[in-house]
């Protein structure tokens, strides 16, 4: 058993310990017990400092990427429509800040929650998520309204936005299959493929399924 440490670091401790299991795990597959014996403190110590299993992964979610909000990343670049710009800032974002170890096992634990459409996920949207994505898809559908963009609903394309950085995240970041290219080119790809598709422009052809 490790030696006695203050609550607050031991708190921190064992976050980060439980946030590695849920990462690998999933929440369902962690137990208190091995968050606890990783740890090297007491189930009954654990219980006293959060309650419960359930406390620890919302704590997890409440806290998560609280360390680099993304308004300071996109609040300029809204304001001065510059789309290119807002795209790209919003791929560099995440991706770069999924490079850290406690940053991707969140992006895992959040992959795992989506896919149970959990606590975390709703926790982390209402925490994180909300007030930065509230402006951009208020900014997408403005430029919607303004002939901009294509006529669509906006929220299709925060969300197909959303999921392309996402998906490429465990790529890059994960699975390490993308070392040919850098965040930096990356976000700048990501940014020309999506408005290269999203711009009003010349009538598109159509295909022989659309005829």
């Amino acid at each position: 058993m490790k030696k006695n440490r203050p609550s607050k670091e031991r708190k921190s401790q064992i976050l980060s310990v439980a946030r590695t299991f849920f990462a690998k795990n999933g929440y369902a597959e962690t137990t208190l017990d091995a968050i606890a014996h990783k740890a090297g403190v007491t189930r009954p110590r654990v219980i006293q400092l959060f309650g419960s299993k359930l406390n620890i992964y919302k704590m997890i979610a409440e806290t998560a990427y609280q360390d680099h909000p993304m308004d300071k990343d996109l609040i300029n670049l809204i304001k001065k429509k510059d789309d290119m710009a807002v795209f790209e800032a919003f791929a560099a974002h995440i991706l770069h800040h999924t490079t850290k170890k406690k940053d991707r096992e969140i992006a895992q634990i959040l992959m795992y929650a989506r896919l149970k459409n959990d606590r975390f996920h709703r926790i982390h949207l209402k925490k994180k998520d909300s007030l930065m994505i509230s402006r951009l898809s208020d900014y997408i559908r403005e430029r919607v309204k303004e002939g901009a963009f294509r006529q669509m609903d906006y929220r299709t394309i925060i969300y197909a936005y959303q999921a392309m950085i996402t998906n490429l995240v465990i790529y890059k970041n994960i699975l390490n299959e993308m070392e040919f290219v850098t965040i930096e080119q990356l976000s700048r790809d990501c940014a020309r493929i999506f408005l290269e598709g999203l711009k009003c422009g010349a009538p598109q052809k159509k295909s022989n399924s659309d005829k």
